[in-house]
């Protein structure tokens, strides 16, 4: 797996590549130049997390295959756990897709600045990693026996919440309640 400033610097670099020749000049001008880093910082991080929920889909959809077994099972106890499960998944997905991307207007009282736009890519990095966990955990599921099944939901549960708590923490870095990286 990539580390963090290659994967950024990778993403970063194909967002230099398609910009057009004005946006190129803009990156020349002195004092116009920090504005338009942070545009394409900002434009990483949407891309990555749109890039983690491209993932995350057929994850999702592997997931509600489940139910299959789940209900041949006839057990109210792991139908209760898969609910519980499908809601933490829908949770999560909403969470991510509606995160904010690091944008502070001129007029807004939390501004984002360029460290605080770093310190967001770094967790966009740590949760592109758990979205890779998602997955793994959700075929791991697909193939389990029906025996396993309610500790392999345990399971997708427990990382579900640790993703969900690192989106959390996302977002209090962008509202600036958290003070530590």
């Amino acid at each position: 797996m990539l580390e963090f400033s290659k994967f950024m610097t990778h993403v970063y670099r194909g967002i230099k590549r398609r910009l057009n020749l004005t946006e190129k000049l803009e990156l020349a001008i002195p004092g116009y130049k920090g504005y338009k880093e942070k545009e394409l910082r900002r434009e990483a991080d949407r891309l990555i997390r749109e890039h983690m929920l491209r993932n995350l889909e057929p994850a999702y959809r592997d997931f509600k295959s489940l139910m299959i077994s789940v209900a041949q099972a006839n057990d109210a106890g792991l139908m209760q756990l898969y609910n519980q499960v499908q809601a933490t998944f829908d949770r999560v997905i909403s969470k991510l897709r509606t995160a904010s991307y690091g944008y502070s207007g001129f007029f807004d009282a939390v501004k984002i600045r360029e460290n605080e736009l770093d310190a967001l890519l770094e967790y966009d990095w740590w949760l592109f990693n758990a979205v890779d966990k998602l997955c793994k955990v959700v075929r791991e599921a697909s193939a389990s026996e029906p025996g396993k099944l309610a500790a392999v939901l345990s399971n997708l549960r427990s990382e579900l919440l640790s993703f969900e708590e690192l989106l959390v923490k996302r977002e209090e870095v962008i509202k600036g309640v958290r003070g530590e990286y």
